[in-house]
């Protein structure tokens, strides 16, 4: 009787699964074809990680239609991101150039010939250090003194030329070397800001969908699935464990922004508790992450079951089955330590751009009048916020719920009505 009721539900997909796709197709369906049956072929894997009270079969037709859907998410969201990141780009190039021409006066041959080579230098640098995050002494040392130097060279750049200072900071400003520095500052300062508009087009474009996030979390799911296979030995190859702890990064990322999207039209208190539920499950996603960096002789079985569990739960739209955070004292005892390295991290962080304020005062490097200023309370905000967030995780909720309340209070709807009438004390 089940076998009889599942061909109906899948043939509509059947044949592209079965059959390679039509040769005059255009290059958009046959990376969709190719995306969609690797996403499917991870069924068996899925099968076997199921609960056995889980009937298989009345999930196949469901797995196979969310392969085709989120493969179609998947390639319609990488081609614009191609797209939006192929115009940043030109438009980088281009303020780029504006600013090193206009701000730093960079026009002879000579001045464009270091520029060029300061850049051809410190660039591949870059890259090649990028290339090896996963190596604990570029990620945690390389890579991060090569960010600061690489934005550094633009606030520096603009102090020597245009603030007031010691005799030695202004004779800076003719020295061979500067417009290497104001180049490499330049660029940098740029490339940034064109991936945090790439970042930003992306994020509204993922949140303009009122629906949960399930094409993202089932490509998600589904590759951590494919990299849950150990070795002879019994073990994940480094690789594989990187892949899922970043896997299980997006996954946490996609259930805490995602899933409050189907409480939009709600009042206040339906949107603040079915965030804290994204939350919690968010939270229970990243301590999974501990299950492959500090595994145990059943962790991999333990492990596949609880993503062949979410998958479930995001196949069949059931989300009060969402997991729920594990706070038993061995996961505190392992969690503290990351704790304390979040913290000072995020004090670092917060702190930075107030103690470089600080110290250019310090040196006589001083700011036109209204700029200084500005500078000042720009630098305090920031750490006001990040201080913020780290004494309460939550912060970017209470500050939603807050606003949301504010919305309903009566006297501010009759201040909208009536803005005549104070009232009076």
């Amino acid at each position: 009787m089940t076998q009889e009721a599942v061909p109906p539900v899948v043939e509509p997909v059947a044949p592209a699964t079965a059959v390679g796709p039509p040769e005059n197709e255009s290059p958009y369906l046959v990376e969709v074809f190719g995306l969609a049956k690797q996403l499917d072929g991870t069924w068996p894997l899925f099968v076997r990680s199921l609960d056995p009270a889980t009937d298989p079969a009345r999930l196949r037709g469901r797995f196979r239609s969310a392969a085709v859907s989120a493969a179609r998410w998947s390639v319609r969201r990488r081609h614009l991101e191609g797209n939006l990141t192929l115009l940043a780009l030109l438009a980088m190039l281009a303020v780029a150039f504006t600013v090193l021409v206009a701000a730093f006066s960079i026009t002879s041959w000579q001045e464009i010939t270091l520029a060029v080579m300061g850049l051809g230098v410190f660039m591949p640098i870059s890259v090649w250090a990028e290339n090896r995050r996963h190596r604990p002494l570029f990620r945690l040392l390389i890579d991060p003194l090569i960010s600061v130097v690489g934005l550094g060279c633009f606030p520096a750049a603009l102090y020597i030329r245009y603030a007031g200072g010691p005799a030695w900071a202004v004779d800076l400003a003719g020295q061979w070397w500067m417009p290497i520095l104001q180049s490499i500052g330049t660029v940098s300062v740029t490339l940034v800001l064109a991936w945090i508009s790439v970042r930003a087009a992306m994020w509204l474009w993922d949140r303009e969908s009122r629906n949960p996030p399930t094409e993202p979390l089932f490509e998600q799911l589904t590759a951590i699935l494919a990299r849950t296979e150990p070795d002879r030995r019994g073990h994940l190859p480094p690789k594989a464990r990187q892949e899922i702890l970043t896997l299980l990064a997006k996954v946490a990322f996609l259930l805490r922004a995602g899933i409050p999207a189907a409480a939009r039209g709600g009042t206040p208190l339906t949107r603040a508790v079915v965030r804290a539920r994204a939350i919690e499950a968010s939270r229970a996603v990243i301590d999974l992450q501990l299950w492959i960096a500090l595994p145990s002789p059943t962790t991999y079985d333990d492990f596949r079951t609880r993503i062949a569990d979410l998958t479930c739960t995001i196949l069949t739209g059931e989300y009060d089955r969402l997991p729920t955070r594990d706070a038993t004292p061995e996961v505190t005892r392992r969690t503290w330590h990351a704790r304390a390295l979040e913290a000072v991290r995020t004090l670092i962080v917060a702190l930075i751009p107030l103690v470089s304020l600080l110290i250019a005062d310090r040196l006589g490097l001083t700011l036109p009048s209204p700029l200084d200023d500005g500078a000042l309370i720009a630098t305090l905000a920031w750490a006001i916020v990040l201080l913020l967030s780290l004494l309460d995780p939550n912060f970017p909720t209470h500050l939603a719920a807050v606003r949301d309340l504010t919305t309903l209070a009566p006297f501010t709807r009759a201040a909208e009505k009536n803005p005549g009438n104070r009232p009076s004390l």
